[in-house]
């Protein structure tokens, strides 16, 4: 939990931020290549794009620091909080502390920071939790055989509970579920990978008739993931 903040303490700082994200605002007109420094790890507030500053701008505007936590919980419910803004928050900190700012107005500032910080990690391991959960549940719907089929029933259930998904308030988005899934895949070929190793160094019939039967089995499974993210990611 954030110390309690108070509009007298930070309007100093509020103040100096606006003007350097009003400055940026002016930068950033000519290129929205802004968001592509800002993932590099922006060293100034200059560097991030001003509608995310402004954001924070908007947080240090807080009687308490349960006023921040409150704004943060609707950010991340609204769909304002990104990686972006929290980007924005480290880069203000650091401005602040390099410039000579009190020390306890930098300390408020971190813990804007860090509340944004930890807001974000939480929602990206409910959306992993959540696109795994469903992932699972479209693979009870169909097989590897259906896909192969013409006009399956099976696999129009499917495309019509992602749809259903997508477009349900709260619902997994499709861009976590195609992201998660993107990530998925690597790792089933690691995996695999040592599968195979195994077969080459299995010494007996009925090892490598286990063995061949995994492999097919997780073939099977791969012919789905690649089936649900190309549906997500709208191939």
């Amino acid at each position: 939990m954030p110390r309690a903040t108070t509009r007298a303490t930070t309007r100093a700082t509020t103040r100096a931020t606006t003007r350097a994200a009003t400055t940026a605002t002016r930068r950033s007109r000519t290129t929205r290549a802004a968001r592509a420094t800002t993932r590099r790890r922006a060293t100034s507030i200059e560097d991030v794009p001003p509608e995310d500053v402004a954001i924070v701008v908007e947080l240090l505007d807080s009687e308490s620091g349960e006023e921040v936590t409150e704004k943060v919980d609707a950010m991340a419910k609204g769909g304002l909080l990104t990686a972006g803004v929290v980007e924005a928050a480290r880069v203000i900190v650091e401005a602040n502390r390099q410039s000579g700012q009190d020390p306890d107005v930098v300390a408020l500032l971190e813990d804007v920071y860090k509340t944004l910080d930890v807001r974000l990690r939480e929602m990206a391991a409910t959306q992993v939790k959540d696109a795994l959960t469903f992932a699972q549940e479209l693979m009870k719907y169909f097989t590897a055989e259906d896909l192969e089929r013409d006009e399956s029933v099976a696999v129009t259930k499917v495309q019509l509970m992602m749809r259903e998904e997508f477009e349900r308030p709260g619902g997994v988005s499709r861009e976590a579920l195609a992201k998660y899934l993107d990530e998925v895949l690597p790792v089933m070929d690691q995996q695999d990978e040592r599968i195979q190793s195994g077969l080459e160094t299995a010494t007996t019939p009925e090892q490598q008739a286990q063995i061949v039967q995994l492999m097919m089995q997780r073939t099977k499974e791969r012919m789905q993931i690649e089936f649900i993210r190309d549906c997500a990611a709208g191939i």
